[in-house]
Parts: structure tokens; C-alpha cells; sequence
């Protein structure tokens, strides 16, 4: 299989804390590779420096070729853009030097991809956040891909917009492209990612893929506006710590059965949660079921 990136013994601090140590694997062409971790780990430190946005304290990223071309998507995405699609995208591609009739056949060519061409005139401003996520990784794209590294591209979106997304990205893979994402999406790690790299104290290693679909419980963390929202599905699930934020949500920790996860993923996000972590527990011992 083509390596794409090769990663060796990278490590990297933040304000004097070591945050990655002494990191090392590799990226293969034609794959979806899900990164997880827990909250804080580096998940999003590692993708920049995958991207080439930030550089490690030390050790390597070796690419497979110096025209190795990578897109990247932040988890937050402007939300008040006034531009059309195409103007957007005609700006961003022109900032990057494309050539004017290049960057046009490129844009229709995108929009056409991710069904926008009926939406090409509308201003993003008004686009669901789905649409918007898809307007990101559209930029992303403008010029020919070979990685597509996207933090958390599926936060915040209901469910059927997710599904949506992840046929695309599926589509994107089978058209060549290797994806590098975070997520927190157990149903996205069973049916559409390849490989799991989970960062566990302050390194990265290769997970089974089948640990999320044994796991016996999921430990959830998410904000939600009004904790009373909880009541209906509180039965399902045990709630571990509850915090207010400056923002006057709350942060929330749950434990659920794995069975139930999916319900009570969708449950949040209809009264609009935004979830930040799922966790899948394997150690029967610390969480006994007493619902």
C-alpha cells in the first residue's frame, strides 16, 4: 500500500507542556483514518502539524512526494460568509494562484460533487451548518487533492446531515482521496473508517476497529443550553459531572450503554447539544450498570 505521510518520533509542547511524545506511524493512500482521543489530548495539534500548519518540537513528517497536495478543514468554520459558493471559492482559489478559467472548471466541477449547483447563488451566510461544513472542505479541494484532513466535520450536524456528509466523504475516498479526520461518532467508525489511531498518553497507536462495536459503555461529554432537556432520556443514561459554563450552557458527562448510544446522540442533537466526545469503556469493573 502508498504511504503517504510517514511520522516519526514527533513530539510537541504547548506553553511548556509536552502534549505528543515521541510519535510515530503512517498515513497510507486511499484510506479513511479516524484519529480519537480524549478532550485535550492533541488531536487537533496533531492534524495542523499533519497539514503542515504548525511544526513539531522535534522529530519528523516526511511526505511521500514534495508535490504531495493537502486540504484542511478547522472544526470551527466561519459563520457569517457573504459571498456566493462560486464567489467564495473563485477568491479563495485566486489567493492560492490558480488560473482564472482553471479555478471556474474546478469550482463547477465541485459543486457538482457535492450536489451545491442549485445553491451556487445563494450567499452562505444563509446555508445550514451542513452546507457550510461542505463549502470548507469544498475550499479545501480547489486545487487537486491527495490528503483531506478535517477536524470534527460532523460536529453539530442532525442526523440526517450527517449521513449526507459521510456518503460524500465515502465518495470522495472511492475517487482516490485519503481522509484524515476526527471524530466522536461511533457510527461512523463501523461503517466508514479503515483505520482508528487513538492518542493515549501523550502517543499514538493503532486501535481495532472492532473495540467500538464490543464496547459494554460509552462516556459522552457534550454542552447543552438547558439541562432540563436531559429529563426524557435520563433513564437511559447516568449522568457523572454537570458544570456551567461562562457562556450559561452547561458541560455534561454521561455514561450510557452502547446500545443506546446512537438514540441519545440523535435525542442531543435535535435540542441542539454539541457533542465534543465520545468514549468508548471496555473496563466492566469501573462502570457497573445500575440504572
Amino acid at each position: 500500500m502508498k504511504k503517504l505521510l510517514d511520522i516519526q518520533n514527533i513530539t510537541k509542547q504547548y506553553r511548556g507542556k509536552k502534549i505528543l511524545v515521541n510519535v510515530s506511524f503512517s498515513i497510507d493512500a486511499n484510506q479513511i483514518i479516524a484519529l480519537v482521543g480524549k478532550n485535550g489530548s492533541g488531536k487537533s495539534t496533531l492534524l495542523k502539524m499533519l497539514a503542515g500548519l504548525s511544526d513539531p518540537d522535534d522529530g519528523m513528517i516526511i511526505p511521500s512526494t514534495q508535490s504531495l497536495k493537502i486540504g484542511y478543514v478547522p472544526e470551527i468554520t466561519p459563520s457569517h460568509i457573504l459571498f456566493t459558493p462560486t464567489e467564495y471559492l473563485y477568491h479563495m482559489g485566486r489567493i492560492r494562484g490558480m488560473a482564472k478559467q482553471e479555478l471556474i472548471a474546478r469550482i463547477n466541477e465541485l459543486l457538482k460533487l457535492f450536489y451545491l449547483e442549485d445553491a451556487q447563488d445563494t450567499r452562505i451566510t444563509y446555508f445550514s451548518k451542513g452546507m457550510k461544513q461542505k463549502i470548507m472542505i469544498m475550499q479545501a479541494m480547489l486545487e487537486e487533492t491527495d490528503l483531506l484532513i478535517l477536524d470534527e466535520p460532523l460536529s453539530g450536524l442532525d442526523l440526517q446531515t450527517q449521513n449526507d456528509l459521510e456518503e460524500t466523504l465515502r465518495s470522495l475516498k472511492q475517487q482516490g482521496l485519503t481522509i484524515v479526520l476526527t471524530c466522536h461518532e461511533t457510527k461512523l467508525l463501523d461503517h466508514l473508517v479503515d483505520t482508528i489511531l487513538m492518542i493515549r498518553d501523550k502517543n499514538v497507536i493503532h486501535a481495532d476497529l472492532s473495540i467500538h462495536s464490543i464496547a459494554l459503555y460509552n462516556e459522552l461529554i457534550f454542552e447543552i443550553a438547558d439541562p432540563t432537556y436531559l429529563d426524557d432520556i435520563l433513564h437511559l443514561m447516568k449522568i457523572l459531572q454537570q458544570s456551567s459554563l461562562a457562556t450559561g450552557s452547561y458541560e455534561v458527562t454521561i455514561r450510557c450503554q452502547a446500545q443506546h448510544t446512537d438514540f441519545l446522540l440523535q435525542q442531543l442533537l435535535h435540542k441542539e447539544a454539541s457533542i465534543k466526545q465520545v468514549m468508548p469503556i471496555h473496563n466492566k469493573e469501573k462502570f457497573i450498570h445500575n440504572d
